[in-house]
This record gives structure tokens, sequence and C-alpha cells, in this order.
């Protein structure tokens, strides 16, 4: 039986070769799998880095990418599930709910009803409060803990919330997350629903991201739901980003229970939390996560990479931009480390990250194609595209003019990088993405399912609606 061998370059994990043991996909050399210490064999996390080219110019610097994947298990190993009856610890759950003019109606009802159900999940012992905000922001649900009791009373006070006004949302924001912290637990959840745009008050795009960054660093994790077509889709990733959660765009109101249950499912079946990557790199080289939701330090050739909490049953991908400095010719530098979580059951387990290598060639000798994995430059591709989309939408909050030389930028990275495909390969991802950003000036709603489907891509958000969504 063919035992398993990973190739120290590309990082591939394949089956042993007969004959020669060189790597299939870029012919680097193969190790086989080494035994890992009692310690490592706990981790339920399986993960894998691999690399986007092997070879490099001698006497440049250059940037090649690292495509760090990582996979959740749908449910985590016995012992390391919290020690209660239900398996997981206590939550807080605030929602922030929109209840401006433009939510009056089936909206409202829509989003009530997605609450009422909520309250119905959730465990005794859970926290629970509800913001709303119009032009004024009123905390109706002050944080209490769910039983019974609660739950009747909080049923009650969802029924007597109406609709009117302006959209105060930032300042729904802030209360929301003031409240989050007064009864503090294991995992903290703020979703926040808006239909609109802001106009009241505070409506800077970063400014407003940055209360949800804010409360991040304290353990607050702060997801958006944008129903319809006439929210600001680049606030409400923004608040997502900063606030290391999620963000849905919801066409359909009827589809909004289903997107709030699952997302506080996502949030109370944690498979790691506080997730870190921990690289080995080499001295004066430096690493740029694609994503900005993704926090990078890095000093004295060791970077760390701050992935925060991820749910269960997920595949995601980490993709990283290395920037290494010049090297001789016939050298080689290598990346490897580790990824860092804790279990629900408050354990700190580790996974161990493979090594890739890349070698410096000779610059006369060099072919611009040379060393390239064409599996991962296609993958990382897929993940520039998303970051543009997300960038673009974002710059245009600020002009037009903006969000066009942003997508200028963009495009000429994405036409450099995809030409490691050559021309034909290249020229159709250039055209994929001019389509993508054409959307974005597009119609309002073509604009925010361009937007979803890149935070979707981005950050491997599950399909909550049940492909119901005719956005999805």
């Amino acid at each position: 039986m063919p035992r398993l061998m990973r190739c120290q370059y590309c990082g591939l994990l394949q089956d042993e070769p007969q004959g020669v043991k060189t790597c299939a996909r870029c012919g680097g050399e193969l190790a086989f799998e080494v035994e890992l210490p009692p310690d490592e064999l706990r981790s339920y996390v399986d993960v894998q880095m691999e690399l986007d080219q092997v070879a490099a110019p001698a006497g440049r610097n250059v940037d090649r990418y690292l495509l760090v994947t990582i996979r959740t298990p749908e449910q985590v190993l016995l012992g390391e599930r919290a020690p209660t009856e239900t398996g997981r610890e206590p939550l807080s759950f605030t929602a922030v709910l929109d209840v401006s003019g433009s939510m009056r109606g089936h909206k409202l009802a829509q989003a009530k009803e997605a609450v009422r159900q909520a309250l119905r999940r959730l465990h005794a012992g859970d926290v629970f409060s509800l913001l709303t905000f119009a032009s004024d922001v009123a905390c109706v649900i002050e944080p209490a803990v769910i039983s019974d009791h609660t739950r009747r009373v909080f049923e009650g006070a969802l029924g007597k919330i109406k609709a009117g006004g302006r959209t105060a949302l930032c300042g729904g924001l802030e209360l929301g997350l003031e409240k989050a912290a007064v009864q503090r637990q294991e995992s903290n959840l703020v979703l926040l629903l808006s239909d609109g745009q802001a106009n009241e008050g505070e409506t800077d795009v970063e400014a407003v991201g940055e209360r949800a960054y804010r409360a991040r660093q304290q353990g607050v994790i702060v997801s958006t739901l944008g129903v319809g077509a006439d929210y600001n889709e680049a606030l409400m990733v923004e608040i997502a980003t900063q606030g290391g959660g999620r963000f849905y765009h919801v066409l359909d109101a009827a589809r909004i229970g289903a997107y709030l249950a699952g997302e506080l499912g996502e949030v109370a079946a944690l498979a790691a939390r506080d997730a870190t990557l921990r690289l080995a790199i080499p001295i004066g080289a430096a690493v740029f996560p694609l994503s900005a939701a993704y926090l990078a330090q890095q000093a004295n050739g060791q970077a760390e990479i701050s992935l925060g909490d991820i749910p269960g049953d997920v595949e995601l991908e980490v993709p990283i931009r290395l920037t290494l400095p010049s090297q001789p010719a016939h050298s080689r530098v290598s990346v490897e480390g580790n990824l860092t979580y804790r279990s629900p059951a408050g354990n700190h387990l580790s996974a161990r990250l493979n090594r890739v290598t890349v070698r410096f060639v000779d610059h006369a000798a060099f072919g611009r194609r040379d060393g390239v994995v064409v599996p991962v430059v296609e993958r990382v591709l897929g993940q520039m595209r998303a970051t543009n989309v997300l960038g673009v939408s974002r710059a245009m909050t600020k002009s037009l003019g903006e969000g066009r030389r942003r997508a200028t930028s963009g495009l000429a990275a994405v036409r450099e990088y995809a030409a490691l495909l050559g021309e034909e390969h290249g020229s159709e991802e250039i055209r994929a993405m001019e389509a993508e950003f054409a959307q974005l000036q597009a119609a309002p709603l073509a604009a925010k399912q361009a937007v979803s489907r890149a935070f979707a891509k981005q950050r491997s958000t599950k399909d909550l609606g049940k492909g119901s969504d005719p956005s999805s």
C-alpha cells in the first residue's frame, strides 16, 4: 500500500510514486510524512500550506503566494467538547435591528419572527439583548440570562417594536457593542440587520468599521445581514470584516430567519477559537494576508497571522503574499510553521504546517513561468479577484473616481499575476474580473450579488439560505 509523501517545495501531499521520488505537480523533492508528536495527535483540524511558484530569479526581491487551507470537522472530538450538558459554553447574542421607515411591513415582521425563533434556539444560561435603531437608538431588551420566564418577557417585547424614521446605523452598532460587553461570555455575537443606507450620525465606512474592530479586540464577533437591494453593501462588509464576523446578502425577507439562525449556529458550534498561523520565514521576508480580516505581526523571522474563531464543517483558504529578499543563485529558502487554537473544552492545540521551499536560479536562466504550480495559481487568482471586488466596492463609497482608480490598479495586479498561466488563460481572468467590476457599477442588486460572492469566496461563508435566495 503506497505511503503518503509531501513535496518539500509546493507542499502537495501525494501517494508515494513508483521510481524516482519527485513531485507529480512541480518536480520538487518528496519526503515521507513524519510521525506527529503526542501533543499534535490531539488536533482535529487539518491544515496544509501550498506555494504558487517554487522557482525565483537570483539577485532580486520577489513575491510569492502561500495558500493555507484549513479544514474543520462538523463535530469536534468528544474529549474536546465543552464540559457542559449541551457540549458548548453559554454564549451572548446581541441583535441590532434596523427599524427605520423602509423596514415597515413584511421586512420588520420577518426580522421579529427571526429573533423570536432565535430566542427559542438559545439555551438556558445564554445571554440575550436587543437593540433597535431608526432616527434614534433604543435598547428594547437589556442583557439578561435566558430562562423560560425571560423568553416569554422577551417575546412580548418584540411585539411592541414599530418601524419609522431614518437610519442611525452607527449609533445602533455602538449601543449594541456596549450591551454585548455587559455580560460577556466565551462566545459573543453582535448581529446587525439593516435594509437601508446609514443617514443619521456617523456614516463614514472606515469610521464605523473601526467600532467593530475595537469590539473584536475585546472578544466580540460582529456579523451583518443586508436585506433587500437598497442597503450599503460596502459598509456591511466593512463592519463584518473588521468585526471578525460574516456578511450575508438576504434578498428575500422571508429568508431572514434562516440566515439569522444559521449565523447563530456558526457561533454556537465553533471548532477552533483564537486560531493563529505561526510561520517561520526567512530573515528580511514579510507576509501580507490578502484579507483585511486576518491580522499579521512579524519580527525576527517569525510571523503570526490571527484568523479569529473558525466554525465547524468549514474549508477555509487563507492566501498570503510572501515578499522575499534577494538571494544568491542556487540558494533555497523555506517557510513552515503551525496552526494553534483552543478547542471548545479550552485546551490549547497545535497542528503542524508543512514546509514549502523557493529555489533561486541564475537570473539569466530564469523564465517567468518556471516552477509555476498551476492549481495553486488558479486558486490564488480567485482570491485576488474577490479581494479586488471588495476593495473597489469600498473605494466607491468615497467617490466613483476613487473606485475606478482602485479597479485600474487591481486589474493591473491581476493581469501581471495571471500571466503565470499563459496569455490565453490570463486574458480569461481579466475578462472575468472586468465583468465583476462592471456589476459594481450596474444596478444595486447586481453590485450586492457581486460583493456577496466575493465575501463568501474570501471568508468561506456558507449558503445559509439553502439556495432558495435568487442572489445565491
